[in-house]
């Protein structure tokens, strides 16, 4: 090989990335990073800068608070930081696959058919562990694949507005110090905050219940459910019919708990969902 060939190579590889650059999406850009599928869903990435909060990045991208928190698995809404990257959901939530979780896991966690989450991200087998795949919302799956939530199709409300200060999945027990999976979401506030019902329907459980302490359980139909835990005061007796917003208990501590909070579940056929993708 001659000199002079070698030095145009060694050129040519120094300057393939600079012809390249144009090309790549760059975030001030919005390039998006698309899934696989059909459906044509995506996200981007956005790298967090001093004064940025959770809720303005919503704003900004137009998404629900609930699904940015979900899709990069924060602890609580003001835990980011300068330089932190976020994964900016278009159309659903970014989920992060953990190690041993099938399509039949995410379709239970998110209420989703599993054929809607295939469709989503050209799934023909299971994920790969931290393969990141879109989970569609009820609005861009075709309705029959829609898990109904309720008989008239209703959809929940916030128990209460509090700091989400654990969410839905694996973590580590705050008092037992051990791994567990935690079924609902625990909402901060202080104790005799309302707790209003997240849906209408009937009154199953009122009173204690183990760790839960202080318990109320909602019958919403069609194999739906919600849970209110950790109660100061229970409003409500076993076999009332609650409207959706109606005040049925006051937060409280009591059961196994660390501090004043409401932990709220979502139930199909007694499997918790994840709470977060489905609430406004």
């Amino acid at each position: 090989m001659s000199k002079d060939f070698a030095l145009a190579v060694l050129f040519g590889l120094l300057l393939l990335p600079l012809l390249l650059v144009p090309f790549l999406p760059r975030e001030d850009q919005g390039g998006p990073l698309v899934a696989p599928g059909s459906l044509g869903m995506a996200w981007n990435t956005h790298r967090v800068r001093p004064g940025d909060t959770l809720s303005s990045l919503a704003d900004r991208y137009g998404v629900p608070l609930s699904y940015l928190i979900a899709s990069n698995d924060l602890l609580a809404p003001a835990a980011i930081y300068p330089g932190q990257e976020l994964v900016v959901p278009q159309g659903g939530v970014v989920h992060t696959v953990r190690f041993g979780q099938t399509v039949g896991d995410l379709a239970r966690t998110y209420g989703v058919a599993e054929e809607a989450i295939r469709e989503a991200n050209d799934l023909t087998g299971e994920p790969l562990p931290g393969q990141r795949l879109i989970i569609p919302t009820p609005s861009q799956v075709p309705q029959a694949a829609v898990l109904e939530l309720g008989g008239a199709g209703a959809r929940f409300i916030w128990p209460l507005r509090g700091r989400l200060s654990s969410l839905f999945g694996s973590r580590i027990h705050p008092i037992y110090g051990t791994p567990d999976f935690h079924s609902g979401i625990d909402l901060a506030v202080p104790e005799g905050t309302p707790v209003h019902a997240a849906a209408p329907g009937t009154v199953v459980w009122a009173g204690s219940r183990g760790g839960y302490g202080l318990l109320v359980v909602i019958d919403h139909g069609d194999g739906y459910s919600t849970y209110y835990a950790h109660l100061s005061r229970i409003l409500v007796e076993v076999g009332q019919f609650v409207e959706v917003g109606q005040v049925i208990a006051l937060s409280g501590n009591t059961g196994l708990s660390t501090g004043p909070h409401l932990h709220f579940e979502i139930r199909k056929l007694g499997q918790p969902l994840n709470p977060l993708p489905v609430l406004p």
